[in-house]
């Protein structure tokens, strides 16, 4: 764990935490691996948000997708596939995406 100081007006909204994002799922959006993603603690999310949800053990970073009763986290890479939450699924909506850090801003 590290800490990093920015200015709040850097972002949409006063973020609650930055999460290193791992992986490139989210890339075709501009969120690559290593990059800090700036959340908001939420446990509400509308359909088309980026958000981070907990699965299980699992942390993933995907845009929200509420059909009826299942929730869809979608991908933004053609390489991943969309992951379907049934209901009584482990399933915990952590926070909104409210802003990105490159990983290449962090010296």
């Amino acid at each position: 764990e590290q800490t990093y100081y920015f200015e709040s007006s850097l972002f949409q909204q006063q973020p609650d935490y930055l999460l290193k994002v791992r992986g490139m799922s989210m890339r075709d959006v501009g969120i690559m691996d290593g990059d800090l993603l700036a959340v908001k603690q939420a446990k509400e999310a509308k359909n088309g948000q980026i958000v981070v949800a907990r699965l299980g053990d699992e942390v993933t970073v995907k845009r929200f997708r509420r059909n009826k009763h299942l929730i869809e986290l979608l991908p933004e890479n053609p390489d991943f596939k969309t992951i379907v939450v049934e209901p009584g699924e482990p399933f915990e909506l952590e926070g909104l995406a409210v802003g990105l850090i490159r990983n290449t801003m962090l010296i």
